[in-house]
């Protein structure tokens, strides 16, 4: 079933499309990052109560996932320490899903869909952790037009503000010149190529500036808010 389930999350959930940038230029933009849905089905499998008759049910909608399982928290596991806190309702099954290696490291799965949803320009993951017989968490689609556009408006509220914290993180730690490295870290995120392609490059002009506006790619390349009017 694994595999099978592997393929579904790449054929049937992720969709991809060229976004414009410029006249010349575009980048490919995902609804979901794959990596994040295909671990959150996989804890599903691992941590479903099988004594239970309800399937693990996946529900997508225009702008959001819902994946739903049987059976809640288990074991030292509580809504109050979730997700530092881990425990297993089927060890045997969550070792043969580890050798196998369709999970990696246990405890590590939620910070891992939290950290790909984020890098994708998704709202975090919202989790219901209250209730003894099942789990549900819901994942939020990026806004296309949004990150097409580098605005922070949206008809999902998360992806709106998600995107106008970054961007006014940036206006503001730019009002000194500051490197592509330094705003990304900056920003918390560490892929700067993917970084200055989503949220920087979008300010270019109406918000930020290039120090050496003639050398675009100059190594010395710093960036600066432009002064408003």
């Amino acid at each position: 079933m694994l595999p099978t389930l592997e393929s579904f999350v790449k054929d049937a959930i992720i969709t991809q499309r060229p976004v414009p940038e410029s006249l010349f230029r575009e980048r490919t933009v995902w609804n979901y990052p794959e990596g994040a849905i295909r671990e959150l089905l996989m804890n599903a499998c691992m941590h479903r109560d099988y004594q239970a008759n309800m399937p693990i049910r996946l529900y997508q909608f225009d702008d959001y996932i819902e994946v739903m399982n049987a059976g809640g928290l288990y074991g030292e596991a509580r809504p109050e320490n979730f997700p530092s806190v881990n425990d297993y309702r089927n060890p045997l099954v969550a070792e043969a899903m580890r050798v196998m290696k369709y999970v990696n490291k246990f405890n590590r799965g939620i910070t891992r869909v939290q950290e790909m949803l984020k890098d994708n320009g998704n709202p975090p993951a919202e989790f219901d952790v209250n209730t003894i017989t099942a789990f549900r968490v819901n994942i939020h689609a990026t806004n296309e037009s949004d990150l097409s556009k580098g605005t922070s408006q949206g008809t999902s509220q998360g992806t709106s503000q998600n995107n106008k914290t970054i961007k006014e993180k940036i206006i503001e730690f730019c009002k000194e010149p500051r490197s592509l490295a330094e705003i990304t870290e900056f920003c918390g995120f560490k892929d700067k190529r993917k970084f200055r392609e989503r949220y920087l490059n979008p300010l270019l002009g109406t918000s930020i500036q290039m120090t050496i506006p003639d050398k675009p790619t100059s190594r010395f390349q710093n960036y600066i808010t432009i002064p408003s009017k």
